[in-house]
């Protein structure tokens, strides 16, 4: 029955229109306030969540999960049988082997060359390890010859417009390793091979938009002089984040091929300082964000102690009739705990439904042509939205302990004699 008691001086304290209604408006504007900063909080993070997770997406989707790779320059001999056995190994679920090489190349034979990084793959199964077709914009993954002789390439995007806006059916031309050193020695180029783009690639990843060509690996083999060897091979799991059981020491691909000279590593590794720096923003954004809410819990503080002021004959009766200061406190810590409480749920709903509405329909839309993303890509996480609700909470709380504690230390006589 206390507690009722409590529950209910506490609602018609908030509501009050007496003298100072202007505590009321405050309220509504901390219940706002606080509305407005979970709201923002949840979106932002969720649509963080979505750009971090459509970027792994399409780096794992352009890359695979694990490249197992041989220190020697001259290539892993016996490729084959290194690829039976990676594909034997529980869990894996393709494997494709590579031979890749950095160079330059130009739209014209004697043109402005441009860095690239030529890689050769296998096409009867780079489908079992990488999504490459889903980002072909345009053309196809045709990497065989044509009826002239002339091999197919695959460019990335930034890359075809660095070489002079090519498109798909032209031709580039693309030499063979380079090596600077004996270039500007002999001030002579390595031998030179004509492509012809078959398609034109976009990951949305400007490392690889930008430097990426994809050949056949037995046109790669040949330009390395390296018949019947690879530089390495790409693996797919079923479970891309354990990862580490088979990349570490000791671990699946050791086990398999022994080690040394072998040498493996996952896709975290490979971007660990890129995913570091997005986790880092992440909580960046949540600090700064958090601000809102803690603009309007100072607020709270605000409008309680006015409302202590306004009161203070009020307290005085109550506790001439018996309520304790324990009383007194709880009612004045309910009025905060109501407006925190409010205002979280509505920004909780409006936040998790706008991004629920994003991720479906797709309202906030962006040309495909010019951006990777069609639209704002939105991942809402649970453990978000608690740990935004918690720390609304515990903000909210703390701003109503200051108010409600001076208010409990009201002496009943001197409250009365206040007016």
């Amino acid at each position: 029955m206390l507690r009722k008691f409590e529950h209910f001086i506490a609602f018609r304290y908030l509501l009050t229109r007496k003298k100072t209604g202007f505590i009321s408006l405050i309220s509504v504007i901390s219940i706002l306030g606080i509305a407005v900063g979970v709201g923002a909080l949840i979106i932002v993070l969720s649509l963080m969540n979505g750009f971090t997770k459509e970027l792994r997406t399409r780096l794992v989707g352009m890359d695979g999960h694990i490249w197992v790779s041989y220190p020697l320059d001259r290539g892993m001999p016996n490729y084959k049988k290194v690829e039976k056995t990676l594909g034997g190994i529980n869990g894996v679920t393709g494997v494709s082997s590579f031979c890749s090489f950095e160079s330059v190349a130009a739209a014209q034979q004697r043109g402005r060359p441009v860095y690239v990084i030529v890689r050769g793959i296998d096409e009867t199964t780079i489908d079992s390890v990488s999504d490459i077709r889903n980002f072909i914009s345009l053309g196809s993954l045709d990497i065989s010859k044509d009826e002239e002789g002339i091999p197919g390439v695959i460019i990335g995007s930034y890359l075809s417009r660095s070489l002079n806006n090519a498109m798909v059916g032209e031709y580039i031309y693309i030499y063979g390793r380079v090596d600077m050193e004996t270039m500007f020695e002999d001030m002579t180029l390595p031998p030179v091979k004509k492509f012809r783009i078959t398609g034109i690639f976009n990951s949305g990843y400007y490392d690889y938009d930008s430097a990426v060509a994809l050949i056949d690996i037995a046109e790669a083999q040949r330009i390395l002089n390296m018949e019947n060897m690879a530089s390495g091979i790409v693996l797919k799991l079923d479970n891309m984040f354990r990862v580490d059981h088979y990349t570490r020491e000791n671990g699946l691909i050791d086990q398999a091929l022994g080690g040394t000279p072998f040498f493996s590593e996952n896709w975290i590794e490979k971007n660990q300082i890129l995913f570091r720096w997005m986790k880092l923003e992440k909580w960046a954004a949540f600090i700064v964000l958090s601000l809102i809410i803690l603009v309007a819990a100072f607020n709270i503080v605000s409008s309680l102690i006015m409302m202590v002021m306004d009161k203070t004959k009020e307290v005085g009766i109550l506790k001439s009739m018996g309520a304790t200061n324990k009383s007194i406190e709880r009612i004045f810590v309910y009025q905060g705990a109501f407006v925190g409480i409010s205002g979280t749920i509505m920004g909780s709903v409006l936040g998790t439904v706008f991004c629920l509405i994003q991720d479906k329909y797709r309202i906030l839309s962006f040309p495909p042509d010019i951006y990777f993303i069609s639209a704002l890509p939105m991942d809402l996480q649970i453990s978000d939205v608690v740990s935004i609700t918690l720390v609304a909470l515990f903000l909210c709380w703390l701003s109503s302990y200051y108010p409600a504690k001076k208010a409990a230390e009201l002496a009943p006589v001197d409250a009365i004699r206040s007016e």
